[in-house]
């Protein structure tokens, strides 16, 4: 079955490939060759991750999630096994 993809995959999937290139300007900063430009990449970078995650999204999903968990905790106290 072939499903849409929400709004966390596309959260998940930016911030992976973020965190690939932050990893990657971590090592060339430590290394020492690193220059004004790989700052500014990687700030922009950042400002990118910022730009592509719905936040009012993420929290409608997080909120929801969060009152069916209740919910089924609701349930399993209330079982009369």
């Amino acid at each position: 079955m072939i499903q849409a993809i929400d709004s966390e995959q596309v959260f998940v999937s930016n911030l992976e490939q973020f965190i690939s290139k932050a990893d990657k300007f971590i090592k060339t900063y430590y290394s020492g060759v690193s220059d004004e430009n790989h700052v500014q990449e990687i700030v922009q970078e950042l400002k990118n991750l910022v730009l592509d995650t719905d936040l009012k999204q993420l929290e409608v999903d997080y909120q929801y999630y969060c009152e069916i968990k209740d919910l089924m905790g609701d349930c399993d106290d209330s079982a009369w096994f």
